[in-house]
């Protein structure tokens, strides 16, 4: 009789055992799978906020498809994305486009100088680090503005000669024309780099786009016509 009750006892135990294998091992495959649904649907839609927003993922883009600031957070900090600054995030294997992304931080930006040599064309030269006017008074914060070389300009002369040019990524961004950005160099001659300005007033001057008119009305209003004559009247 003892027997017995010891045979139904292990069963009922090793019945209970199996079954509770079974139940955890379904509880285990079942949240398995429901993660990584979610994971492939997060991605999924981080790469349509990539895609749609210049390949840059904003913490106000993510949260208009429910993806919280902290989860963009532990992603970054899991390599699953990369933080390009505060709220701006990157797929892992896109190259960011600096000069845009700056953009999004201020309208008081125009790229000039070694930036808008090469954008115009009057550089072979990539610029080592990025150069951008801002007018006087106004500040942008470090976080952003680290890597760039910053230059200044009174408000009345900061809308001068702008215009917009494409990235190498194929985005718009404020910058200076040919004449603004000539008027910039040979302003600010000691702050250049001598090949680059003396390439870029060759370039310049053996250029079918010049507009002379334009650079002489640019020089006068920055009070420069002297500088600008002196540097060219040998070269033109």
């Amino acid at each position: 009789m003892g027997g017995d009750k010891n045979y139904i006892r292990q069963s009922a135990y090793f019945y209970y055992r199996q079954n509770l294998i079974f139940i955890f091992d379904n509880y285990y495959n079942f949240i398995y799978n429901y993660v990584m649904i979610v994971k492939n649907n997060l991605m999924i839609d981080l790469q349509q906020i990539s895609d749609s927003h210049n390949k840059i993922i904003t913490v106000e883009a993510a949260s208009e498809k429910n993806i919280s600031r902290a989860l963009l957070s532990l992603m970054a900090e899991d390599g699953r994305l990369n933080r390009i600054a505060k709220g701006i995030y990157t797929l892992p294997e896109t190259i960011p486009d600096e000069l845009y992304i700056l953009c999004l931080f201020s309208d008081n930006i125009i790229f000039s100088h070694e930036s808008a040599l090469f954008c115009n064309g009057l550089s072979e030269r990539t610029p080592f680090e990025h150069s951008y006017t801002i007018p006087q008074g106004k500040r942008l914060s470090s976080s952003f503005s680290k890597g760039f070389k910053s230059y200044y300009c009174k408000q009345e002369l900061f809308n001068i000669g702008k215009i917009t040019v494409k990235t190498a990524f194929g985005n718009e961004v404020p910058c200076y024309d040919a004449e603004r950005t000539i008027c910039d160099v040979i302003k600010d001659k000691n702050k250049m780099d001598p090949e680059v300005y003396l390439a870029a007033l060759k370039m310049y001057s053996k250029s079918e786009n010049k507009n002379l008119k334009n650079l002489s009305m640019y020089a006068e209003k920055m009070n420069i016509v002297k500088k600008v004559r002196s540097a060219l009247e040998v070269i033109l």
